[in-house]
This record gives structure tokens, sequence and C-alpha cells, in this order.
């Protein structure tokens, strides 16, 4: 039995061996203190959570017999336990407040609402555990009993009370749907006026000085005039009226409401876009509002916009109408809380463990996984996905807490949330994206992209780790090969080659026609539009038969500057693809974001959305697309003769008197195409790491990089002269029709990723008629809502028992009619 003390002194007896082992955590140590490593337990638990004071990870109880195998049987943790209660009503603002803490309210879309009427109590204790795992003794830890314990003891644990959780991202920036948020250029000289008024720091007693409104205010940094915001959120728009009727002087404004230590919605009238302002503190400040003490007590921009959208067709289209939404919960019905911009992560990964194989791998495996992870199994892949991976396949988070029901009813909280039954995969998110700098952020980011880096981590974990119990590398489930025909119009003669491990079929959306066409994505913050734009962009306005967008897929595009092998003159030819083999597992993207060319409007390239409505059979038969090799009527092209690259003489001589070896000057030369020495030197620049830099250049090429037919060696050139590898060039060019500008975007989105995937074992396959079996079922799809796959919001629909659920976060709905013709990603499985 446990036995409790708030004697510290007489009651822990704490082993001597363990005080010598005790160090403080360095900044360069990783700290996990807010949930366990192996399952989504938090300080919310009934039980609470055990922090190893050795090597500060935490673990839940039903983890302590484990821990102490793994970390020889070190006695001493850290008790975490966490509790809320309704906010007292006679505190007065100021000292002696505790500091708000932000918490899930179950909020339409996955979004946090904090609540000014709770306020959560934190309680610690220091355990001893036995050899088995069972804690023996606890003694409370505070700022008085603090005083009892030994001095290495509370130098550790102050030190991890102090520390932020090493799953908290340093990117705090939560986003918007059609904007990139900079700095304002009136932040840094922002006239703020000494007219003596003073804002409380008291959310109830915020009002709009002309409506008297208590939602959606703003305060105008400059004058200290709070007023409401536009129409179409709801307000009276007295906020912009002050900033119309003050001769438009004073145009930064901050969203009352949205303003907590870390973060803050800020509005620029002048810019007409929301903005940062590094300054906030201070600017604040001047009206007597402390941000320390601020939390968030209204909806910020994303969901105002997310809520706006909501009422347009695709949005209610895809997430259904509200009142028409039945909940489900059980088995496999598990949400995913969004911790800022994660449903792009929740989305995918919902639909990826729905697959059978991954649930064998990582929830028959997940025990022995555990017990042989490493020592730092927060950032452990494989350790990682069989948490999510049991969690997502058990009811273990779904039973509402007796405590939190009854807080609902005595604060009036119909929809808070029990976040002790919440889960969100923050080590997971930092154990993919460790070495991708976009992923490790806090901004959205394209769901296709996404599981093209997931592949890639498992694929390594996989590779490097064979021994791992259950090891498969599950991407290829899902790769397949593709047959490219190339027809020479000099000599009519057919040339095959055969592109090998693929994991997505990417189809295209034909052009719409004129008739009912929009203008779309113009990039215009929604703050500033009006509901009916809103419901007009989101509308799509033709439905496109899959047939079609198959025919497009399969159809012959032309090549310029094509050298024929037969008559070695230069000419033109036609080039198409089909499917060599068909996987077990199929991903199709659908290519709903394209590149519009606005430079006539001073807008330079922008990223369009297309809304086509293609409705997807829910069985699919892709025998349209097999690929059939060479038919009887035609004759094969002969084989191109390759020959070894030459560098440039003079820009070999140019590169080695900038002192670089000739080695180096010849690999720069020749990955720049020979397209000048400042290319060449650029290139060299950017490679100074690679550690075959000064070694002699191998004779043999890459054959699937070397075919440069129909690629323009200028754009070539310009790409090389980005420092992006002009080897990959022509795949880029070819994959993104001879845009330039896509082309480099397409490269900077798969750095390091192609040579990885050049060196990846893959099944190859010689061209050929494909003898697989055609026939699909859909499993699921991702949707996404908004202008731009780097916005907006994604959900998925799965089928679970036959029947389709909507996964939104950790919101789950049944699903009778569900959008088949509005996803962006589908995943099939062979039948």
């Amino acid at each position: 039995n446990t036995h409790f003390s708030s004697n510290p002194a007489a009651a822990m007896e704490v082993p001597e061996e363990a005080l010598k082992a005790l160090k403080a955590p360095q900044s360069y140590h990783k700290v996990y203190k807010e949930e366990c490593v192996f399952d989504f337990t938090n300080p919310y638990a009934p039980e609470g959570l055990y922090v190893n004071l050795k090597t500060f990870q935490a673990v839940s109880k039903d983890f302590l017999p484990l821990d102490q195998k793994r970390n020889r049987n070190f006695p001493l943790y850290l008790h975490q336990s966490w509790t809320r209660k309704v906010k007292d009503e006679d505190k007065s603002e100021g000292e002696g407040q505790a500091k708000p803490t932000k918490f899930a309210v179950g909020v339409k879309g996955g979004f946090e609402l904090p609540d000014s009427k709770i306020q959560v109590v934190k309680a610690n204790a220091i355990c001893l555990v036995s050899k088995e795992g069972k804690e023996v003794k606890r003694a409370v830890y505070d700022q008085e009993s603090r005083k009892g314990f030994p001095a290495p003891l509370v130098q550790v644990v102050d030190s991890i009370l102090n520390r932020t959780d090493s799953t908290e991202s340093k990117d705090i920036f939560t986003g918007s749907l059609d904007e990139e948020v900079v700095e304002s250029k009136f932040a840094k000289d922002l006239v703020q006026l000494d007219n003596g008024v003073k804002v409380p720091n008291d959310p109830d007693a915020w009002k709009c000085a002309e409506s008297g409104l208590k939602k959606n205010l703003w305060l105008n940094l400059s004058t200290g005039y709070i007023g409401s915001g536009r129409k179409e959120t709801g307000g009276t728009e007295a906020a912009i009226k002050h900033f119309e009727d003050t001769g438009r002087k004073y145009p930064l404004v901050v969203k009352l409401g949205t303003i907590t230590p870390e973060s803050a919605d800020v509005y620029s009238y002048a810019e007409n876009k929301m903005v940062l302002d590094p300054l906030l503190d201070a600017h604040l400040k001047h009206w007597g509002l402390d941000r320390s003490k601020l939390y968030k007590t209204d909806k910020d921009m994303t969901q105002i916009q997310i809520d706006a959208q909501s009422k347009a067709f695709e949005a209610s289209a895809i997430t259904g109408e509200e009142e028409q939404q039945k909940p489900v919960k059980g088995l496999g019905f598990q949400g995913l809380v969004n911790f800022g911009n994660s449903c792009y992560i929740n989305s995918t990964l919902q639909m990826l463990m729905s697959i059978d194989e991954f649930k064998k791998r990582y929830v028959n495996h997940a025990e022995s996984v555990f017990q042989r992870a490493p020592s730092d199994p927060g950032a452990d892949i494989t350790t990682q996905l069989c948490k999510l991976a049991v969690a997502l396949n058990s009811t273990k988070y779904q039973t509402e807490s007796e405590a939190n029901k009854a807080l609902k009813t005595k604060a009036k909280l119909p929809e808070l949330g029990d976040p002790a039954i919440e889960i969100r995969p923050k080590m997971l998110k930092k154990a993919i994206a460790k070495d991708h700098y976009d992923f490790a952020g806090g901004r959205q980011q394209d769901a296709q992209e996404y599981i093209l880096h997931v592949f890639k981590a498992i694929s390594r974990d996989a590779g490097a780790f064979p021994n791992t119990p259950g090891a498969q590398d599950l991407t290829k489930l899902f790769e397949f090969a593709l047959e490219e025909k190339t027809v020479d119009d000099q000599s009519k003669q057919v040339g095959l080659k055969v592109q090998n491990g693929q994991t997505f079929l990417t189809i295209p959306i034909p052009k719409a026609s004129t008739k009912g066409s929009q203008h779309q994505g113009d990039g215009q913050p929604l703050e500033k539009k009006s509901k009916t734009d809103v419901e007009k962009k989101a509308l799509p306005t033709e439905i496109v038969p899959v047939e079609k967008c198959f025919e497009q897929f399969c159809s012959p595009s032309m090549l310029e500057g094509y050298t024929s092998p037969v008559t070695q003159k230069k000419g033109v030819a036609f080039r198409s693809q089909k499917m060599r083999t068909f996987p077990q597992y199929l991903l199709i993207q659908m290519y709903r974001f394209e590149q519009v060319d606005r430079r006539a409007e001073g807008k330079g390239y922008q990223i369009q959305k297309i809304r086509r409505q293609v409705p997807m059979p829910q069985q699919l038969d892709l025998k349209a697309l097999a690929s059939t090799g060479l038919l009887e009527n035609e004759k094969a092209l002969p084989k191109a003769k390759k020959s070894k690259p030459k560098a440039n003489d003079d820009i070999v001589a140019a590169v080695m008197n900038m002192g670089f070896t000739k080695n180096a000057a010849i690999r720069a030369a020749i990955n720049t195409q020979n397209s000048g020495a400042e290319q060449a030197v650029m290139w060299v620049l950017g490679h100074t790491e690679d550690p075959d830099l000064n070694s002699p250049m191998d004779d043999d090429g890459d054959d699937e990089e070397a075919d440069t037919d129909g690629v323009d060696p200028n754009a070539v050139a310009q790409i090389a002269a980005m420092g992006l590898p002009a080897k990959h060039a022509p795949k880029a060019l070819k994959a993104c029709n001879g845009d330039v500008g896509r082309a480099i975007e397409w490269l900077f989105s798969r750095q390091g990723q192609l040579d990885d995937e050049s060196k990846a074992k893959v099944a190859k396959v010689e061209p050929g008629k494909n003898p697989d079996p055609s026939k699909y079922e859909l499993l699921g799809f991702v949707s996404h809502i908004g202008d731009n796959a780097m916005s907006g919001h994604y959900v998925s629909h799965l089928k679970k028992g036959g029947k389709w659920a909507l996964f939104n976060d950790n919101k789950i709905t049944l699903c009778d009619k569900p959008p088949f013709g509005l996803g962006y990603i589908y995943l099939y499985k062979r039948i």
C-alpha cells in the first residue's frame, strides 16, 4: 500500500544511491513531463502521471513496471496530478489569482476554446517506486514542503517543473486559412496616444464602445478604442469605422479574447491582412493590459474562417450539416485533438491506421516494441506509431470522467471536454518530422506531402532496425510501377520505359468549361470578405466523371526538341503513361491545386484550388489504366547510346581558380549542365558538406534521372542556378509540364527525398502487359476545406464495419452521404 505524508523528511527515507545519481536536466536534455511516452495518459488522469527523476521521462501507472526494468530500478519519481474547478468568483484581478490554463472544450472542427470560468489546480508529490513497479511511498511537494527534501532532489524537481515539455513546438504560429502572416510595417514605430484610456484585464468588462457587444472585439493599439468586428463575423464594424473616422492614421488592432502569453490575432487595416506585432507586450501594457494574465475567451481568425466556410457549400458538403451529424463512439472511432494546425496529421494518420496491415504491425507488436524501445522512446518512430495505433484501436480514451460531468454542470459549460481522455500525437509528430523543418513547425501542411514523408520515415526506420519486433516496410504495400510510352513522330517507332517505386497515382481534373466558371483562390483575407463571396468561392460549378480524369491521365503529351534515336534529328515525340503494376493499396491524389500566372495583375504566381467534383466510385476498376507493353503493330525504338557527360574545361578552370578541387569543379559543371561558371560555383557552395564532393565521378549514370528527352536545357540551368541538383531537374520539369517555377517548388518540397528514393530498394519490372487484378474497393479519403493545400482544414471519411464516418479531429460522426466527389486523397484496397 502507498504511504502518504506531508512530512517529507520523516516519510521518504530517500535511498542514498538514488540521491547520488540525481542530476538536473540541462538545456540539451529532453523532458517529457506532460504525457506518458508509451500511452496518452497525462496529469489530468485519475491516477496522475509519474516522471522518472533520472531519465526525465513520464510514464503512466500502468507502465511503471516497464520503466523500472528499463532504468535499472531507479526508484524516484515526480508525481503530477492536475484537476479543474470553477474559478473562485470572489478573487479580483491581479495578485493572487491563479494563472489560467488552456484546455479543449469540444469546439466544432476540433479547435480548443478555453473558458474564463475554469482554473487548473496542480498538485505535485515525490514517490518511491519498488522494483516491481508499485508505488510504496509518497510525500507532497510544494513551496513549503520542498524545504525538507534533500537539495539534489529539489534541484532536479524544480528544474523539471520549470522546463517546457519537449513535445511543445517552438513555432507557436497558429496560422490562417488564406494568408502568410508577417510582421506589420507599422509595428515598430506605432503611435500610441496618451489619452488616459485604460483597459481592464477582466474579459467580462470588455465591450464595444458603439454597440455594447461583448464578443468579437478589437482593441485599437494606437487609441485604446474597443470596437466590434465586421458584420460577416457577427459585429457592427465599429472597429473599422473608428479607423476610418480617425483619418486612417491608426491601423493596428488586436482581437480581445485571442491574447495569450504566446499568441494573439493582430490585424492591419492599412495592410488589409493579419500581421505580427513583435512589440505587442509593450503596446498592450500602454493600455493597462498584462499579457501574462490573459487567455483565450473568443475564437481566433482561423476558427472564424473555418466557421464561415462551414456555411459554404464545400465545407457543408464535406462535413455535413451540424444538426444532422450523429456522434459515434466505440472500437475504431477514436478522435484526435487538433493541437495547432494538426488536422493534416490527424486526417492522414486516421486513414493509414485503418489499414489492416498497419494494425497488425503497430498494435499486435506494441508490447514487444515498448519493451525494446531505445533510451528516448518519445523520439522513436516505431514506438510512437505503436502508441498511437493502440490508442486508436481501443476505447480507453472514450469514457468521460464523473468529475468532468460534474464540472460541466456546475460551470454551465455543456461542451466542456475532458482533457484526461484527449489524444494529441505530439511525440509522433516530432519523431516523424525531426529532419523536416516544415513538418516540425506549427504551420498547416499539404496532406499528400505529409504522407510521403511518413512513408519515408517508416521505410527508413524499417531498414535501420530490421530486428525490431514485427519489422516490416509497410510502404511496399503502396508501391507500383508506371510504364511510359514514347512515340517518335519521325520514325513512328515506340520506346518503353518503367518508373518503379511510385506510391501515389496523381490524377488530373480536366479544366472546367468557361460557362459558369468563376475566379477562385484570390488570397484575400476572409476578415474583409462578405458571406456571399465565401459561399460563391466554395461552390463547385462542374461535375467531372472519373473516366474523363483517367482519360486525361493516359492521353499523350507532346515533347518538343526530342532527338530521334532513328534519324538523330530533333523533332517531336508523344509521351503517354499507364500502370505497369497495380499495388495492394492504391493512393490516388486528385490534382486539386494548380499554379496560375497572375503576373498581369501584379500578383505573380499563385496557387489556385480546383473545386470541381469528381465522384469517385466505391468499386473501382482500373483496367483502362493497365499498360499493354509493345503492341503487335508497334516497332521498338533502338536504345539510345548513353554517353558519359563531359564537363566544360573553361567552367572547371574557373571553379578551380576559386580554390576548389578539380573533382569538385567537374561535379559542379556536370550537375549544372555546363550552364556557366557562376552556377557551378554556387553549386559547390551548396554541396560543401557532401562526403563525395572531392571524389571522382562514377562512370555509371542514373537512367531515370538521365532522361532529358523533351527537356529545355535552359530550364535545367535555371533550376541549377537555384542551388538545386541538376540531375533531378528533368524529372521535376516533366512532373510540372516544363514550368520552371513549379519545378523549383516541386524540388524544394522534396529535398533529400529524391536521393533517398534513388537509393531505396524497389521492386523493378520491365515494360510489358500489366497482368495484375485491377478491381479496388474504397476504404477512405481525405478532403480539404479552403483555398490552399498549405492552409484551410483537413478531414477524413473512413468506412468502418460497413458504415461511413467523418473523422473531424476529435469529433467523429456517422455519415449517410459521404462527399465522394470532393476528396483530395483516396485510399483503395485491391479485391
